[in-house]
């Protein structure tokens, strides 16, 4: 059995007045009697740069939209980052209201248990005082006036009355 080959032929890449225009300006392309061109080889890489050109144009183009998609995403991420930050904005606020009412609430109270302390006989609220963590103690020591602090003092344990002595004296 004996193998058939076929020759196939590529069809012309110009018509024939673009032969006409070619053949007076010179180079490229041979032209037969019938007007046909085929390629040679100045031509053929004249088409593989111009296909290696549309490649890139391609290339580039995917790069874009690629891009632009991640542009998009970028906008989208800011947007939802934006919203946080003002719903972030918006707790703190409401936090903050609610701290300062915290705070005028625990000042009144402060100010209730001060004048209660302050009513008290020395001898009562010194056994009080004592019963109180030292930093509270002291605290509520230096709160009171002068005339009550120095009825207090002398009854108050001896190493609290000294602390408070040398925090005042470190305060100025």
């Amino acid at each position: 059995m004996a193998a058939m080959g076929f020759l196939l032929l590529a069809p012309p890449l110009c018509t024939p007045s673009a032969v006409e225009a070619q053949s007076s300006g010179g180079s490229g392309a041979r032209s037969t009697a019938q007007g046909v061109v085929y390629p040679t080889a100045s031509s053929r890489n004249g088409v593989g740069e111009a296909a290696a050109l549309e490649i890139k144009k391609q290339q580039l183009a995917a790069r874009e939209a690629a891009l632009a998609i991640k542009e998009q995403e970028l906008k989208s991420l800011a947007a939802t980052l934006d919203a946080r930050v003002k719903e972030l904005e918006t707790a703190k606020t409401s936090l903050d209201h609610s701290l300062d009412a915290r705070k005028k609430v625990q000042s009144a109270n402060y100010q209730k248990l001060l004048k209660v302390y302050k009513a008290l006989k020395p001898q009562q609220a010194v056994k009080l005082l004592d019963g109180l963590p030292e930093r509270e103690a002291l605290e509520l020591l230096s709160e009171m006036d002068q005339k009550r602090a120095a009825k207090l003092l002398p009854l108050i344990k001896q190493e609290r009355a000294l602390k408070w002595t040398r925090q005042n004296l470190a305060a100025r």
